[in-house]
C-alpha cells in the first residue's frame, strides 16, 4: 500500500483502521501493509487506537433501562426442548422393544432405523450356534459388524468388534456362526441377497 499524498493519507487510513471503518479487503490490506514493515504507518495507528479507546470512554454512565439485561438473555438463551422436539429429533429402540422374524431357520432379523434420505436400512440379526445364511450374491451393499460371539464369512473368521462390507455384486459362501452371533448390518432399502443355488 503506497500513499501518493504523503502523511495526511497514512493517518487517514491509520484512523479508519483503528475505528474498524475500513472494508474487509481494505483492513486485509493495510494490514499486509503493516506486515511489511512500513514504519509511518505503525506508528500512527498506536495513536489512533488510543483515540478510539479514549472516545469509549468519554461519554457518561447510563444505567440501562429495567428489564433490559433479561430480555437480551432470554434473546440469547436457546429455545427450551419439548417433547415433541424430542421425540422428533432421535430415534430409539430399547433392546426389549421392537419385533423379531425368523429369516432363515436360526437366523431372526429386527429391524431398527430406515433412513429414507440415504436409502439405507439399520438391522439386528440374531444367528443362533450352527446357523447361517445359504450361498448368495449381493443385490446391494452390505456393512456388518459383529456385536457378539463368532461369524464366519469365506472361510474368514470374525469376532465381537471386527467390522466386513460386501459390495454390491460381491458373493458370500455359506455363512455362518458355531458359537452364536449377534450382528449389525446396515443395507441398501430394497436390498435383498440372491440365493446362489446348492452346489
Amino acid at each position: 500500500m503506497k500513499h501518493s499524498d504523503g502523511g495526511d493519507r497514512i493517518a487517514a487510513d491509520a484512523a479508519l483502521y483503528a475505528l474498524g471503518a475500513l472494508t474487509t479487503d481494505e483492513a486485509k490490506a493495510f494490514e499486509a501493509h503493516l506486515t511489511s514493515g512500513c514504519i509511518e504507518c505503525a506508528n500512527e495507528v498506536e495513536p489512533a487506537r488510543l483515540v478510539v479507546e479514549a472516545l469509549g470512554m468519554a461519554g457518561p454512565e447510563i444505567d440501562p433501562p429495567a428489564g433490559v439485561r433479561a430480555r437480551l438473555l432470554s434473546q440469547l438463551a436457546p429455545p427450551p426442548a419439548t417433547a415433541d422436539s424430542d421425540l422428533e429429533d432421535f430415534v430409539t429402540v430399547r433392546a426389549g422393544e421392537g419385533q423379531w422374524q425368523q429369516l432363515f431357520e436360526g437366523v431372526s432379523v429386527k429391524r431398527l432405523f430406515v433412513d429414507e434420505e440415504r436409502n439405507t436400512v439399520t438391522s439386528l440379526f440374531r444367528v443362533s450356534p450352527g446357523a447361517g445364511f445359504p450361498p448368495h450374491t449381493h443385490d446391494g451393499f452390505e456393512q456388518c459388524l459383529i456385536l457378539e460371539g463368532d461369524f464366519h464369512l469365506n472361510g474368514e473368521a470374525f469376532g465381537a468388534g471386527d467390522f466386513t462390507c460386501a459390495l454390491t455384486g460381491s458373493a458370500h459362501d455359506r455363512s455362518y456362526s458355531e458359537n452364536g452371533a449377534l450382528l449389525l448390518i446396515v443395507a441398501g432399502m430394497g436390498y435383498q441377497m440372491s440365493h446362489q443355488p446348492a452346489a
